[in-house]
């Protein structure tokens, strides 16, 4: 267990929020999802994973057990009510695929990428430990559930850089908290969504490494 005022290096209100925000990502999915279809339970299980998994990750990876989600019983009240929320009133969120939701994709990741990598600094751990930390909790949602859906990981395949987008947001916390926790917290998730924005609107991205032994491929 690691001493007690590690968990208060961050609000709770803000880490809930976070959970929140990631939650009603996974509960939009569920619910808007046309292949395939989703019932209840699975909307309630793309809810749990992408509100939880970020944070789970990142108290798995620093050894503070047993993590927040099970020790602090307000991260699965969170998750419940706002798949509620988005079950009963899912037609007024923003659609997959949108800009609006990519947004909310990207806010998720800064979130969860800053506050893990508090968490990681807090515990003592190395300014290279604590940015793989943050990088892990902020990919860790969305890797699952593209893993439930039988989806290959968009992290692992050509196009937005989403490993490398947190890195940028987890190195911008670890330069800036010395200064500032506020600051940096704010400069990781500000950077992570203008990164994506670009990315997005200017189709930024990364391309597939070229094969070996075959020199006829251009990919790079």
């Amino acid at each position: 267990m690691l001493p007690p005022d590690v968990t208060l290096e961050v609000p709770l209100w803000l880490a809930l929020a976070t959970t929140g925000v990631a939650a009603i990502q996974g509960a939009v999915i569920g619910r808007q999802s046309r292949e395939p279809r989703y019932d209840i339970v699975g909307a309630f299980v793309l809810a749990f994973v992408l509100g939880l998994a970020g944070g789970i990750t990142r108290d798995v990876l620093i050894g503070n057990l047993p993590v927040e989600a099970i020790r602090i019983p307000w991260y699965i009240a969170v998750v419940i009510a706002v798949t509620v929320l988005v079950i009963v009133a899912g037609r007024f969120l923003p659609t997959q695929g949108g800009m609006w939701f990519t947004l909310l994709d990207a806010l998720t990741m800064g979130l969860y990428t800053a506050i893990a990598t508090n968490y990681a600094m807090a515990a003592g751990v190395s300014v290279v430990g604590a940015v793989f930390v943050g990088v892990a909790a902020g990919i860790a949602g969305g890797l699952i559930v593209a893993l439930l859906r039988g989806r290959t990981p968009a992290v692992l395949v050509p196009g937005i850089a989403y490993a490398l987008t947190g890195l940028a947001g987890s190195i911008a916390y670890v330069a800036l908290e010395p200064a500032s926790p506020g600051l940096a917290a704010a400069a990781c998730v500000g950077l992570v969504i203008f990164l994506r924005y670009l990315a997005v609107r200017f189709n930024m991205g990364t391309r597939a490494l070229p094969l070996l032994g075959d020199p006829s491929d251009q990919s790079l």
